[in-house]
């Protein structure tokens, strides 16, 4: 199988990952949670069961039976990913767009391509390593300066509200936490890699090895993703809303596509990863956080997020696109097979 084929199987994952929460903002008559519930149940829960039932349920349930120590851990880092979607919605409340999108994203680029290496999950020589960080290193400056334009730019509209020191540490701390559990669910998906080796041996089509995966993980960020939104909407008595409205069935269509450009960026990543080889779950993650943040970026622009927003924001946000582009690039040269 050509790792090109691989290489763009992980930049594909990235648009996916990058445009999947757009069709979220149309939804006005929904609150969050009713949002994060509806696209976490599809995403973790309906998708990955229906593909296993639908194309590989005999390969597939075996493999996870026979291995149940593994998919539990598998499982378990699912769990702490869940525990770090929660509290990155908690920091966005808290913090706004800006720092928490720069923060988390730096952090998951960084232990989620970095932690395969530190489980000795994967290994590489001390030469790739030194080029892996030099690459991640461009991707985490570029996230700086998309802080830094989206900061000027709110500042323009008047939109960053000020906070008290100690309540503004605890959100950065808050933070930094999501990004370290929501890095997990790569470190599993490494950590997990047996099962997709088995499944190939066990005749799986290779397009769908990484499920066996995937499904462990997915379920056990499941429990969080979508139990503390449904905490949220008994707690607001907003039951109501998920069953009634004049835009009920678009609500959930677009909460359902969300879902579902969400699961094909874990499984096109998955894909691309065993595609790519042994590093897949080091470069491969890179790449993709690198074409999701890319996808972000160039989505919010024609949305109009960036009108008015002034020519140093402009400014800033160009050089983190070129940043962007100079790592994605740096990094696949680096992929490539020698």
């Amino acid at each position: 199988m050509d790792p090109m084929n691989g290489l763009i199987a992980v930049a594909l994952s990235g648009v996916s990952a990058g445009a999947f929460p757009m069709p979220g903002k149309r939804i006005a008559s929904w609150r969050w949670e009713h949002i994060w519930a509806v696209y976490s149940l599809v995403a973790m829960g309906l998708l990955p069961i229906a593909l296993m039932v639908v194309f590989a349920p005999g390969t597939i349930s075996r493999l996870i039976g026979s291995n149940r120590e593994l998919s539990l851990q598998v499982g378990a880092f699912g769990m702490l990913f869940g525990v770090g979607s929660v509290l990155f919605g908690v920091s966005l409340a808290r913090l706004g767009m800006a720092i928490t999108n720069a923060l988390v994203s730096g952090i998951i680029v960084f232990l989620g391509s970095l932690g395969p290496l530190l489980t000795r999950s994967v290994h590489i020589d001390s030469k790739h390593l030194l080029r892996l960080v030099l690459g991640l290193s461009i991707l985490v400056a570029s996230l700086v300066l998309c802080a830094g334009a989206s900061i000027s730019r709110d500042r323009i509209r008047r939109i960053t509200a000020p906070h008290p020191q100690s309540r503004f540490m605890v959100a950065i701390c808050t933070a930094v936490l999501a990004g370290i559990f929501s890095s997990m669910l790569n470190i599993g998906f490494a950590f997990g890699g047996p099962l997709a080796e088995n499944a190939l041996l066990n005749g799986c089509p290779r397009a769908l090895a990484t499920v066996v995966i995937w499904i462990p993980a997915l379920l056990g960020g499941l429990i969080l993703n979508v139990g503390y939104p449904l905490y949220l909407i008994g707690r607001r008595n907003s039951w109501r809303l998920l069953v009634s409205g004049p835009t009920i069935v678009t609500s959930w269509l677009l909460a359902s596509l969300m879902g579902i450009l969400w699961f094909g960026n874990i499984l096109l990543y998955g894909y691309g990863a065993l595609v790519m080889g042994t590093n897949g779950s080091v470069y491969g993650w890179a790449l993709s956080s690198a074409a999701s943040i890319l996808t972000s970026n160039v989505l919010g622009a024609l949305a109009g997020e960036w009108d008015g927003a002034g020519i140093k924001a402009k400014t800033m946000m160009l050089l983190a696109t070129v940043l962007l582009i100079c790592s994605f690039a740096f990094l696949s040269m680096q992929s490539a097979p020698a």
